[in-house]
């Protein structure tokens, strides 16, 4: 959906579909428990943040038959902490200030 330049919808209908059994799997562990390992935010939970930016906000965001709040309170919750965290949104910030800067370049 990002990068490839032609859009294969079978491709994308299998990702889109694969990501969101992924969120499902986190929805139930998270359902239980606050973080994902030892009752406590870890790496573990920190690994998925750009795994989790990707997923919401470019693979299923605007997919008619999802929303992911109502569908996933846990992971829901769990992701909006995450990005919350101060650290965490002044990254993502700049993450994409650097992606709108690249895309304002030349392409040679």
């Amino acid at each position: 959906m990002l990068y490839h330049p032609e859009r294969l919808p079978s491709a994308v209908e299998r990702y889109q579909k694969e990501i969101l059994r992924v969120i499902g799997v986190l929805d139930s562990v998270l359902a239980k428990q606050e973080w994902l390992v030892g009752g406590k935010l870890t790496v573990a939970d920190l690994s998925f943040i750009s795994w989790n930016v990707v997923a919401v906000d470019n693979i299923v965001k605007g997919l008619a038959d999802v929303d992911l709040e109502k569908q996933y309170p846990a992971f829901y919750k769990w992701h909006q902490k995450l990005i919350a965290r101060p650290v965490v949104a002044k990254l993502l910030a700049e993450q994409a200030e650097a992606f709108r800067q690249s895309q304002a370049l030349p392409q040679q």
